[in-house]
């Protein structure tokens, strides 16, 4: 039986707080957070259960996918590290630590994270008995972040995995006092622990393209139901806008946002304020069956995230984007055990790790052809998704003709490119 500690979340969430979109806040929110920070609802704890090329008249840019350009002062590790060195690994001791801000059955991120952990586990040889996951740890709370990690340590973990990004302010510290423990933290490189992202923007560039293929001889306008803004909200919302800005020049992308990571309420009237607007398909950064659900309710469709959603509303997901950091960690894993992993490593990783699930079968053979297209030529580097001339959605040039974004500003994401509508702002 895997080890399981289950820690309650100190803080709360605040009440709801008014929306517009018939429903739906955009106020703008500073955050740290994850995809899945630990501010966790009410309706959550009841729910418990990532060149410019022509395409017809738009010209829209992703960076390389092995590799890409450097992010400065650290050491990004290539893809495909852990192949060649894994075989000669002894991993039977080998003990790793999950914190994550919510519970691993939450069916988003911290179920995408903890199925990510157990995959590279079982490609590499690691019984399930050598994870130790300690859930609900508050990303907000210094205190409750610090004790679980000294737990982890205590109990002989080998490998710590921080899986929301309010865990950076706080791992540091215990890792500065632990040197034979490495500390891995998604998100945003810190100094003294291993960072590891993926380049989500290539999956959701995928599904807003199918999506504005599916939409536009009917409404140019698609929607995003969205949750915090934060930079991995802002980079879905953003590659969505691009990917259907590459299908249809005139394409724009309507945001809803819940200001909530997982709040079933929230998230149903968002959806319903962008369906009652016209918007019959959509794009999603959310972990509830909510958006799912109420597309199908009312004949719309959406694009699933974090997981496969699509036993959730089959008649409504199209196709879902999927966080895969299996390859990643297996690397990460890797590294640790043959004691070569530092804490300047960084990973930011594309390719299988930026995945979209099977489509519905009631997408059109075209539509799916087109997609697969289009992924070989984000495979070759024929098409970036950040290359200019690209502007933000206030007029101000983000990239010039003939150059490509550098890794540090598609990781902060630090503004909505041209077509995205949203009262949001960025900081």
């Amino acid at each position: 039986m895997r080890m399981k500690t289950r820690m309650i979340s100190l803080c709360a969430i605040a009440g709801l707080t008014a929306l517009s979109l018939a429903g739906c806040s955009e106020a703008a929110v500073s955050g740290n957070s994850s995809a899945a920070s630990g501010s966790t609802s009410t309706s959550a704890a009841a729910a418990s259960s990532e060149n410019a090329v022509s395409a017809g008249s738009a010209a829209v840019s992703t960076v390389a996918t092995s590799g890409g350009s450097s992010v400065s002062g650290v050491n990004q590790i290539p893809e495909g590290t852990e192949e060649a060195s894994a075989e000669n690994v002894d991993f039977s001791s080998f003990k790793i630590g999950e914190i994550e801000s919510y519970v691993v059955n939450d069916g988003g991120w911290c179920q995408a994270t903890h199925n990510s952990i157990l995959s590279a586990m079982n490609d590499l040889g690691i019984p399930e008995d050598n994870l130790i996951t300690l859930e609900s740890i508050d990303d907000t709370d210094q205190a409750s972040v610090q004790e679980a990690a000294e737990q982890l340590v205590d109990q002989g973990c080998n490998l710590i995995i921080g899986a929301s990004t309010g865990y950076s302010s706080y791992l540091p510290e215990i890792a500065e006092k632990n040197p034979d423990v490495i500390f891995a933290q998604w998100g945003n490189k810190v100094d003294g622990l291993v960072g590891y992202e993926i380049r989500s923007y290539e999956g959701m560039f995928l599904a807003g393209y199918a999506c504005e293929l599916l939409s536009q001889d009917q409404n140019t306008e698609l929607g995003y139901s969205a949750s915090y803004n934060e930079f991995s909200v802002r980079t879905a919302i953003n590659a969505y806008a691009l990917g259907a800005k590459y299908a249809n020049a005139d394409a724009k992308v309507k945001v809803a946002s819940a200001d909530s990571w997982y709040d079933i309420d929230k998230e149903t009237q968002c959806a319903q304020s962008l369906i009652d607007s016209g918007i019959k398909y959509m794009g999603m950064e959310a972990s509830s069956p909510a958006i799912p659900e109420t597309c199908e309710k009312n004949g719309a469709f959406v694009v699933g995230y974090h997981n496969d959603m699509s036993s959730l509303a089959p008649n409504a997901v199209l196709v879902s984007f999927e966080w895969n950091f299996a390859p990643i960690f297996k690397s990460i894993i890797t590294r640790t055990a043959e004691k070569t992993a530092t804490p300047d490593d960084f990973y930011y990783w594309g390719g299988d790790c930026s995945k979209l699930s099977d489509f519905a079968d009631f997408v059109p053979e075209d539509v799916v052809q087109k997609v697969a297209d289009l992924k070989s030529k984000l495979e070759s580097g024929e098409v970036q998704v950040y290359a200019g001339e690209l502007k933000d959605n206030q007029g101000n040039v983000l990239v010039q003709e003939g150059q490509v974004m550098s890794d540090e500003d598609i990781i902060q994401q630090n503004f909505f490119v041209d077509n995205v509508e949203t009262s949001w702002t960025v900081q």
